[in-house]
């Protein structure tokens, strides 16, 4: 079905697009969710906004009861366009600019990233005596990255200390959690470490149990075969929740207040479940290479295609065979050398054949650039075969309209 609706959309509208399935999309966000649930039932999905801030995606986590994870007042406004109420935005990130404000005195879920805004928080709160601020920690501990993160408050320097302290001086600040994303350290045992380490800061700092531990994001995805084959270990989502919820079942499923344990998955929800559509423009032979130049560019799917070779399927649109090359690079639209989608893909490709690249839906739309072309249009289908735009192509006017002439 998925190819008959490829050919139909790109003999209507032309090539590239995006494709989304949603149901597929449904499938795994339930999975991810009840593999967390079975063994600690207080979990709960934070969508990470930043990944792919799409509104059709966003609404349909907030129809399945998801948090939304936002970074910027940007995100912070689309949440509440779609109807969240301040208690279920978790506002993180080291710039959260003029609605930390409004949101802390909205009753909304916030995690401290630096001493310089537990400072910030403090004189909201002085100036607001009659409010209870509910306040999270960003963590920064050890996790077996690799490298120094760069986000957080540190443990091992004793600055956490300080935050907890200095947040203790205002009598209507509560600080009531704990949060900690590192990024690339996707393994079991940095997931390990991370609940370990978010749980030994709660057992020092908190006389009871906090309402929420937020574990961030960072899993590997439900991938495709080849697309996992190309990562040493790729855990299932059991394994993680076994690692992950089954260390806070251990600690607090006894308790009366179990905290809310969060993740805030972005990629590991959205990527598998959006393609993009392209269509082959030319073909040349340079040397002893062969190129095929189609009408997306390596913006279109991500930084992925810089570091992995993407799933792919290819649609055979041209029986005239006579450019067609063999094991292809294929190449953006953009006249800058490294716009290339894939290397030497294993395949015979001709002008007007048609190729899906899958996996594109973490980081691409958003990163998308208006860079020589505009964004090209996102269609959504579902199992019964229906189809609609759920973000329409940009246009001449839409690039144009913030410049004065």
């Amino acid at each position: 079905m998925k190819e008959k609706i490829i050919k139909k959309v790109s003999n209507d509208n032309g090539t590239p697009f995006y494709l989304f399935d949603e149901d597929e999309f449904v499938k795994n966000y339930k999975h991810l969710e009840y593999s967390f649930r079975s063994i600690y039932p207080n979990y709960h999905i934070a969508y990470s906004y930043k990944t792919n801030y799409m509104p059709y995606v966003c609404k349909k986590v907030f129809e399945l009861g998801g948090y939304a994870e936002v970074v910027s007042a940007m995100e912070y406004h689309l949440a509440k366009k779609i109807g969240y109420s301040n208690e279920k935005i978790i506002l993180n990130g080291p710039d959260k600019g003029e609605i930390l404000e409004e949101h802390i005195l909205h009753g909304g879920i916030i995690n401290v990233d630096s001493i310089y805004e537990a400072e910030q928080i403090c004189k909201i709160a002085n100036n607001n005596r009659d409010n209870i601020l509910k306040i999270g920690i960003r963590v920064n501990a050890d996790v077996g990255a690799g490298f120094v993160s760069r986000f957080g408050i540190c443990v091992e320097d004793g600055s956490i200390s300080q935050v907890f302290d200095l947040l203790k001086t205002q009598k209507n600040i509560k600080v009531v959690g704990l949060h900690c994303h590192i990024s690339r350290a996707r393994g079991l045992e940095a997931w390990k470490r991370r609940i370990v380490n978010l749980i030994g800061v709660a057992d020092k700092f908190f006389d009871g149990n906090p309402e929420y531990i937020d574990v961030g994001s960072g899993m590997y995805a439900d991938m495709n075969p080849t697309l996992k084959a190309q990562f040493d270990n790729v855990p299932t989502y059991l394994e993680y929740a076994e690692a992950v919820a089954g260390i806070m079942y251990k600690r607090y499923g006894d308790s009366e207040s179990m905290p809310i344990l969060f993740s805030e998955p972005g990629t590991t929800v959205i990527s598998r479940y959006m393609s993009l559509i392209t269509s082959v423009v030319q073909t040349k032979h340079i040397n002893e290479k062969t190129f095929a130049t189609v009408d997306a560019s390596f913006d279109n799917v991500g930084a992925i295609c810089r570091m992995k070779k993407l799933p792919y399927n290819v649609i055979s649109m041209n029986f005239d065979r006579t450019y067609a090359v063999e094991k292809p690079d294929i190449v953006g639209y953009t006249c800058l050398e490294q716009d290339c989608l894939y290397r030497e893909l294993p395949e015979s490709i001709a002008p007007e054949d048609i190729i899906e690249f899958e996996n594109v839906g973490g980081y691409s739309i958003v990163n998308k650039a208006p860079f020589i072309r505009p964004n090209c249009p996102v269609y959504c289908f579902s199992s019964d075969g229906k189809v609609e735009v759920i973000k329409r192509k940009e246009t001449f006017d839409d690039v144009f309209s913030t410049y004065q002439f």
